[in-house]
């Protein structure tokens, strides 16, 4: 399971504040809990200001890339913002977030993906069609996949985002997501499959419960990689148990050794 740390975005009101500050303290210690509570890789949003987000996201990756090894996920909606990023980082294997089916963006992104050895999060739509199902999806995914085999980009260096819609405007949309991961795995078993978690709980109360719940629901399907924030103790707990449940978790061995740090809490 990969695991995403989705706390350094611009659009959080304390990461946007301590970006203006300019705060590396802050950003340090951020850092080394994210990367203590066990995560893959920690994506970069950095775009609080259009204008400040090149030369905020350039002032991030120079803080950090010598003081941790944990690679990264650029995150913009900007190319030549993620070109700037991969190109400071200056080392293969870090993600890009994101490309969508839409000719404008995968056309300037794929190319970086090569140019950089970088993996990419494809989101299953495109300018003129968000997905209302799990059909809608599937046909995505057929568009997809020749669009990865047209850039001869491995496609196990791509993370496919299933689309997590909220509850709120559609009871069935954790449903549609949980089927389109089990079909997505049974068609493009060579593709890595993505969850931006979160989204389906918002606009309702108790959102921490209705996401772990959720994490439980979709790791025995097949996901592959979610964006969560590794500092939810009681997410990490339930993303423990559900790997081990599921099968994921030969020997029981994480699962007790997180027990024994005292991680899994109730």
């Amino acid at each position: 399971m990969i695991i995403i740390a989705e706390r350094i975005n611009g659009s959080r009101k304390p990461i946007k504040e301590a970006l203006k500050r300019k705060d590396a303290p802050f950003f340090i210690n951020e850092f080394k809990a994210l990367v203590a509570a066990g995560s893959d890789f920690i994506d970069l949003n950095a775009s609080s200001l259009p204008e400040a987000e090149l030369p905020d996201l350039l002032w991030l990756i120079d803080l950090i890339k010598d003081r941790f090894e944990i690679p990264l996920a650029v995150d913009s909606s900007n190319p030549e913002v993620i070109s700037a990023g991969l190109k400071r980082i200056g080392r293969p294997g870090q993600i890009i977030n994101s490309i969508t089916l839409t000719p404008a963006r995968h056309e300037k992104i794929l190319p970086l993906a090569q140019e950089y050895q970088a993996s990419v999060i494809a989101l299953l739509m495109d300018e003129n069609d968000t997905p209302k199902n799990i059909d809608d999806r599937l046909r995505a995914m057929e568009r997809l996949a020749g669009i990865i085999d047209r850039y001869q980009i491995s496609p196990d260096r791509v993370l496919v985002d299933a689309l997590v819609f909220t509850l709120s405007t559609d009871v069935k949309n954790g449903m549609y997501v949980l089927e389109t991961i089990r079909e997505l795995k049974k068609s493009f078993p060579q593709f890595k499959t993505l969850v931006g978690l979160s989204n389906v709980s918002y606009g309702l109360p108790d959102r921490k419960l209705l996401n772990r719940t959720f994490l439980s629901m979709l790791l025995p399907a097949g996901l592959d990689a979610a964006l969560i924030d590794p500092l939810d103790r009681e997410l990490m707990a339930t993303l423990r148990a559900s790997l081990t449940l599921s099968g994921q978790d030969p020997s029981c061995l994480e699962y007790l050794q997180a027990f024994r740090r005292g991680e899994l809490v109730k």
